[in-house]
Formats: C-alpha cells, structure tokens, sequence
C-alpha cells in the first residue's frame, strides 16, 4: 500500500463504514501489517470472545470484522455509532500512513518503557468503550513487549487473562483514570501488580491476600479499588524489624517489592519487566517455580533482586539482563537455595556495583571468570554447594572490599593465588570440601579482621604457618583432612579470639604446644587433634582451659600419663578421648569426678582411653575405671 493522506484515509475509512452500513455481514477491512510475536513471527490482536479460538482462520477481509468485534464494538456497545474512528484509521492504514503516532507523554519521574498505543481524545473520554478499548490495547502491548505468549491473553486460566478482566471492569465502575496522558504508566503498573498477584497464588498470600476481590478492603490488601500504592501490607519480620510489601514513589511509581515469606506459589510473571522503576524485588522464603522472567533486563533501576530459597530453575544468568545492554545497577543479587543451573558468565564483570553475589546450593556450573575481579565493591561472594570447577582467578586480589567469600563443596583445584591474600577486609574464608592444592601462604597473618577460615578437606600441603598467630580475631581454624605436616605452631597461643580449632586427620608431627591451654585462649571449646602423628605429652596445664568442651588426642602417639586436673578445671568437658595412643598409667580420680553421673559430678560423658586389656593376656595399657568406652 502506498503512502496516503489523512485526507485519503478518512475517505476510505468513511466508505468502509457505509458499506459495513448497508452490510449485515459487519465491518470488514484490511490489515496489511500485523504485529510481531515474540518468536519473530505474526502475532494476531487477543481475542475477546473466547469462543472464537477455535474457529477456523478468517479471510483477510474477515479479519477486518473480527478485530473491530474485539476491540473497538464492544459487546455492550455493538454500534457503528460508538466506533474508535481514529483507532480504526490508524489500523487501516498502519503501514501505510505517515502520520505519527501521538506519544503519551511520562510521568515527570525519569522516562521509562512505556506503550506505543495512541492516546485517546478529550472526545473519547466520556465513552466508557472507550476505556475498554484503552486498557485491552495497552495489556495487549505489554504482551508483546516482556514476551508473555498472546495465546494467554485468550486463556481463562492465565493470570494475565484474570488480571485484563479485574482491570476492565473498572471501566463500568468508573474507577480507573483512562485519558489522563500522566496516568498511562501508572495503569500499566497496575495491571502488572495484578498479574503478579494472580500468579503468584495472590489469594493464600500470608499478608495482602483479597480472595473476594473486594473492591473496598483495607489499606494493605491487594487488587482493591484504592490506588496500588495502598495494597502494600505493613509486615513484622521476624527480627522484630518492619517493612511495607510495596512502596511507590511521589509520581505513583512502584520502587519496591518486599515480599518474603509470604506463601507465594508459582512463577514469576513476565509483566514484572512493566515495573520499570523498581529497585528492589525481595522474595525470599516463598515457594517460586520456574525462571527468572528475562523481562527483568527491562528494570534498568533494578538494585536488589533476592529470590533465595525457593524452587526456581533454568540458567540463573540470562544475557537479557547480564549481558550487554542488560541491568547494570545491581547492588544485591541473590539466588541460593534454589534449583538454578549455567554458567557464571564473562559478562558478570558488567555489574561494576555489585556488593553481594549469592547463588549457594544450586547447580551452577562452570569456573569462576577472571571478570569477577571488575567487582570491586564486592562485600559477599557466596556460591557453595554447586558445581564449580578450575581454579580461583588471581584477579579475585582486586576485591579489596570483600569481607566474606564462600566456596564450599563444588569442585575447585590448584592453588589459593598469593592474590588472594590482598583482599585484608576478609573476615570469613571458606575454601572446605574442593580439592585445592598447594600450601597456604603466610600472608594468612596479614588479614588482622579474619574470624573465619575453614580449608578442610581438601588437598593442602606444607606447614601450617605461624603466621596465624597474627590473626587475633580469628574465632574458627578449619584444616581437618588435609596432607599437612610439621609442627602445631605455638605462636596458636596469640589467637586469642579462638573457639574452635580443628587439626585432625593430618601428618602433624611435634608435640602438642602447652599455649593451646594457657590463658590467652579462655575461649577455647573445641579442639581436635587426633588422627596426626603427634608424639610427646599431654600438657600438665590442659586443664586450665576452662571453657574447653570437646579434648579430641586420639590416634598419635602420645606417651606418658594422663595428668590430673585441680579442683575447678575442665567444669565444661563433655568429651575427652585418648585411645590408640601409648600412654599408660591409671587415669586420675580427679578426671572421674567430672563426669557427669557423679555427684556433685561434672558435664564429660564421653570418656575413651585404651583400658581394655590385650586379647593375648596382660594387663590393660590403662586403668581406668571411669571411662565410658575401653579399647586395646
């Protein structure tokens, strides 16, 4: 079709309507351009009668009758009288025309991705059609634009189906603002919200649930007729703390989603990508299925996304909003607890404001990329219990603001690069269950805020350093099962913070530093050392760590006798365990007082030494006679 006057359109459309007159058949005309599905193919306009959907396709002129019996006559206004003349004009002659579409103007907030629909007249607006006409138009574009399949805007059953319907009728109401250009956003929001609620199994919801629809419910209940910056319920969390489930801003925009634990069922709906001035989405503690929409690349403001621990799936990072033109304000990102899977990709380097990337028990895949040392705001990288393999970029020493990394059970190897040890903010460091190699660099002493290092169960080999001793704020050292040797180091007697310290299952050799039990470590309550190569004495003075619960020396060896204790040592002892070591003697009647069927007694229950006699004959290696189990 060639280009055309308004003039000339006018005219045609005015024939048009006399022959549809005169014709009981209807109105009939052409579209020559149809609109793009998301897939890239055609995509018809949704229907409004639902019996129609199973209809053979219409002819082209046909399709003229169909779309005007949808959208612009109204079943309660099936008069030629009542016809959107410039919405059938535009329609006619959509590839045709060069007259421009009149753009709704924004909000006066930062513009956002709004509809390409005309804007209705002054004239429209006292036709209540008209509103219809409105709404289904807009809905319909919002469709098109997050990749919501058409078929479910015909589909009772779909949330995007009950929401058209919930906010249509507030047409007949007269409670909707459908003219006003400034309102045009606000009611894409509005349906979204009701989409969500829909979606989401809104009814059952723990705070904000409306399952009658009504109209005139409390501020904090969801789809009532008040404006949609009311339906957010004020909640108590469960640390006493407050938050409202939904904020907008002066203008009517929604900022902020909040809300977790509130038995949400189901999938995220595409139309959250209309919520373009959202910064946060929290929902965590629910039971969400499905992906996350990609519509969320829509949200440019988008700071917060928390959706852990739910039953989501499919790739955690989706091009559409990791990748190049995808969100780039990300603050907080988290995942974990979920059924998630992919790969952590390159373009994760992108989110330049990054603070804390979680995505922990999942089925991610991949090795970490070198990218992630873009993000040097980090504070929080938690992505334990998936399937990560290679090894940890050097570039990881440019997060200089990382206070707690966490990358346990996936399947890590090589070493811990020498980098790693530039990022002096860390607090908690967890490298347990990985096969890292390798031994750990002295520069551990350098990160004077450490409260956290578990290396266990991997592949460690070398000393321990003695440079732990500098970590005085350092409460739990890890390094069970490993391939160290050496010394235990006494400068272990300087980390004054400790309460647990865990050496077993190694080739420690040495004897046991009496600095483990002196005065420094008051706050000692577990301490393993068994399955180690030890050799020498227990300390006389162990029994001044008075905060001690669990005294693991088992499998050594260990040689002379058990030392007694004084009155008021060990009161916290619940399990002391000596066997398979060499060491003789007969256990101290001062260590039966404290167990813990004696009176006045003490708290140890679990006491093992090797007081069972040989099965060839002899003497036990130990006389014991309040220990709880006896072995050779």
């Amino acid at each position: 079709m060639g280009r055309r006057s308004v003039g000339a359109a006018v005219l045609a459309a005015g024939a048009l309507l006399s022959s549809a007159a005169a014709d009981s058949g209807g109105l009939r005309r052409k579209r020559h351009s149809r609109r793009q599905a998301p897939d890239g193919g055609a995509a018809e306009a949704p229907s409004r009668n639902l019996a129609e959907a199973d209809q053979p396709a219409a002819t082209t002129g046909d399709k003229g009758d169909e779309l005007a019996q949808r959208f612009f006559l109204p079943s309660s206004h099936k008069d030629l009288d009542d016809l959107d003349m410039r919405r059938l004009i535009m329609e006619l002659y959509q590839d045709g025309m060069s007259v421009p579409a009149e753009t709704p103007k924004p909000t006066p907030s930062p513009t956002a991705k709004g509809t390409t629909s005309l804007a209705p007249t002054e004239l429209d607006c006292d036709d209540p059609a008209t509103c219809d006409n409105r709404l289904r138009q807009q809905i319909y574009d919002i469709t098109v634009r997050v990749g919501t399949p058409l078929s479910n805007l015909d589909d009772p059953s779909s949330p995007q189906y009950q929401a058209t319907e919930w906010i249509v009728e507030e047409c007949d109401l007269s409670e909707i603002d459908y003219c006003s250009e400034s309102q045009i956003i606000l009611n894409e929001q509005r349906y979204a919200l009701a989409v969500m609620y829909f979606a989401l199994g809104g009814d059952n919801w723990n705070a904000g649930a409306n399952p009658g629809l009504v109209r005139d419910a409390p501020v904090g209940t969801w789809l009532s007729g008040r404006n949609y910056c009311e339906w957010g319920a004020q909640v108590s969390g469960a640390g006493g703390e407050s938050y409202n489930q939904l904020l907008c801003d002066e203008f009517g925009n929604v900022l902020n989603l909040n809300l977790q634990s509130n038995n949400m069922v189901g999938r995220i709906p595409n139309e959250l990508g209309v919520l373009v001035y959202l910064t946060s989405y929290i929902s965590f503690f629910n039971a969400q299925s499905g992906p996350i929409p990609t519509s969320l690349g829509l949200i440019t403001p988008l700071q917060t996304f928390d959706v852990e621990s739910n039953n989501m799936d499919g790739d955690l990072f989706q091009p559409d909003y990791v990748g190049e033109g995808g969100l780039t304000e990300v603050v907080n990102f988290r995942a974990s607890l979920n059924n998630f899977r992919g790969r952590i990709p390159n373009e994760i380097g992108r989110w330049t404001k990054l603070q804390n990337l979680w995505f922990a028990d999942n089925e991610i895949t991949g090795t970490i990329p070198a990218e992630v040392g873009n993000l040097v705001d980090m504070n929080a990288f938690l992505f334990y219990k998936n399937k990560i393999a290679g090894t940890i970029p050097p570039d990881i020493g440019n997060l200089d603001k990382l206070t707690w990394i966490d990358m346990e059970d996936n399947q890590i190897v090589g070493t811990i690069p020498e980098e790693f040890y530039s990022n002096l903010d860390l607090e908690e460091v967890i490298f347990k269950n990985n096969s890292i190699s390798g031994s750990i660099s002295s520069s551990v002493g350098d990160l004077s805020r450490l409260a956290t290092f578990w290396a266990s169960f991997n592949q460690l080999s070398g000393t321990i350093p003695t440079a732990f001793g500098n970590n005085r704020n350092l409460e739990e050292l890890e390094l069970q099962h490993n391939r160290l040797e050496g010394p235990i180091p006494n400068q272990f007697g300087s980390m004054e913070s400790i309460e647990f310290l865990s050496l077993e299952h190694n080739a420690l050799s040495g004897t046991i530093p009496a600095e483990l039990f002196g005065s420094n470590l008051s706050g000692l309550r577990i301490l393993y050392l068994n399955n180690n190569q030890l050799t020498g004495t227990i300390p006389e003075n162990y029994g001044t760590s008075i905060r001690l619960k669990d005294l693991w020396l088992n499998e050594n060896f260990l040689t002379g006798t058990l030392p007694a204790i004084a009155q008021g040592e060990f009161l916290f002892l619940e399990e002391l365990l000596i066997n398979n070591n060499d060491i003789t003697g007969e256990v101290d009647n001062s260590l039966c007082l404290i167990r813990n069927d004696t009176s006045p007694g003490g708290n140890l229950g679990v006491f093992h030494a090797d007081c069972q006699p040989p099965p060839n004959g002899g003497p036990a290696q130990i006389v014991c006679p309040c220990c709880t189990a006896c072995f050779v």
